[in-house]
């Protein structure tokens, strides 16, 4: 069911700096895009990193004559230049400040490093790519940086055209969602924002088997939605804007998600974490979803 009701403005604090890693490939430059595009709306600092993994140089070492540290001085110098093509092309009356940087790193420390030194506000992966972004996403490496990572996440899927105006942010009943949808806020302040949250409803087919009638059954569901109702209202209030829209349904969290966006096209989802780990409702939506993702912490 969804719902719309007015709520009071709150102070948004813009981003100062932004954090975007690449490998150059196609969808590397997805997130690129959607960083600059994010910077320039913050007017944020961006810092694009570039990393060479050990393993990479140890393959070349394997097959060229030149030294280990010459090898790695020509792969730091032609990704430098790769760096600044990308830079150079960019509209000359974009206010923003871009630095590209070069790493030689295992590609999760690497970003941990860079993210702590530049003091990221926000960091930007692209959903995967051709060589180190492939593990960004899929694999054990992306689900440490976006489980490990304190700093929001943000998983670019789409073209990155215009600032994001639809943004779907699935929520609990725990004060974990207050920061959810404060970051959603001060990630795009402007966009419409619709709260997703999926319940369900503890023992209701045990419920039957004990004798209850549907229409106890289905008081008992209603109990738990108008609880539901009442908590997700209450989180609400703490999102910068005009109106918001939410939705409550008893039903499986990642389909309740899939639905809605669909259906309301969505250009963003905004997702809480648990600490240090990542839920099985997050990695569904990261693999799943066919727009842009944000985890929080």
């Amino acid at each position: 069911m969804l719902l719309t009701f007015t709520v009071m403005r709150c102070v948004i604090q813009k981003m100062k700096q932004i954090l975007v890693a690449t490998d150059f490939s196609q969808h590397a430059k997805i997130a690129l895009d959607r960083a600059v595009l994010l910077a320039t709306e913050h007017q944020a600092a961006l810092e694009i990193l570039h990393i060479i993994t050990p393993a990479s140089v140890d393959a070349l070492c394997n097959f060229l004559p030149d030294s280990r540290q010459v090898i790695e001085e020509n792969l730091t110098n032609s990704s430098y230049s790769q760096l600044y093509d990308f830079v150079d092309q960019l509209d000359s009356e974009r206010p923003i400040t871009i630095l590209p940087r070069v790493k030689i790193a295992e590609v999760e420390a690497g970003i941990f490093e860079s993210a702590e030194s530049c003091d990221a506000d926000l960091i930007v992966l692209g959903s995967h790519g051709e060589h180190f972004a492939n593990e960004l996403f899929i694999g054990t490496t992306a689900e440490n940086i976006l489980a490990r990572e304190t700093r929001p996440v943000l998983i670019a899927k789409q073209k990155a055209d215009v600032p994001y105006s639809k943004i779907g942010v699935a929520v609990d009943l725990t004060e974990r969602s207050v920061a959810t949808i404060r970051k959603a806020g001060e990630l795009a302040p402007n966009a419409t924002t619709c709260l997703l949250h999926a319940f369900h409803v503890p023992n209701h087919e045990r419920l039957r088997q004990l004798g209850a009638t549907e229409e106890q059954v289905n008081r008992f569901r209603a109990e738990f939605y108008d609880h539901a109702v009442q908590e997700i209202g209450k989180l609400a209030t703490d999102r910068e804007g005009g109106r918001i829209s939410r939705v409550v349904e008893m039903d499986y969290p990642p389909a309740m998600i899939r639905r809605w966006t669909e259906k309301l096209h969505f250009d963003l989802i905004v997702m809480g974490k648990h600490g240090g780990r990542l839920g099985s409702v997050v990695r569904h939506v990261l693999h799943n979803s066919v727009c842009d993702v944000m985890v929080v912490r």
